[in-house]
């Protein structure tokens, strides 16, 4: 899981600042009528999972951590190998993994 790899002791001394060259690795293809991310999200609720996208893009943002005056967050953003309707994302999330699926436009 991300915060095993990214949140260590050191981290979480020095305010939960994240390494700047952490990823979460997901897959992406290219359908007929859609593009489809995947990755592998196990111990994450549904409310700590965040999907967004552009026409050029699919951003996902983990909640790690939530604490009094904030949360801690990572984010990631996927290129599309072709532009998507961000309006119309399908997102799936459960049994350790998480589905994006994006029409084309």
């Amino acid at each position: 899981m991300v915060e095993d790899i990214a949140v260590t002791p050191f981290f979480r001394r020095h305010g939960g600042h994240m390494p700047a060259t952490l990823k979460l690795h997901a897959e992406m293809r290219q359908e007929k009528d859609s593009v489809v991310l995947e990755s592998s999200l196990r111990g994450y609720a549904d409310e700590d999972v965040l999907v967004s996208a552009t026409p050029n893009t699919i951003d996902v943002t983990l909640i790690l951590e939530s604490k009094g005056e904030g949360e801690v967050r990572f984010h990631n953003s996927y290129f599309t190998p072709a532009p998507i309707r961000e309006d119309k994302l399908k997102v799936e999330h459960g049994s350790g993994r998480l589905r994006v699926t994006a029409p084309k436009r």
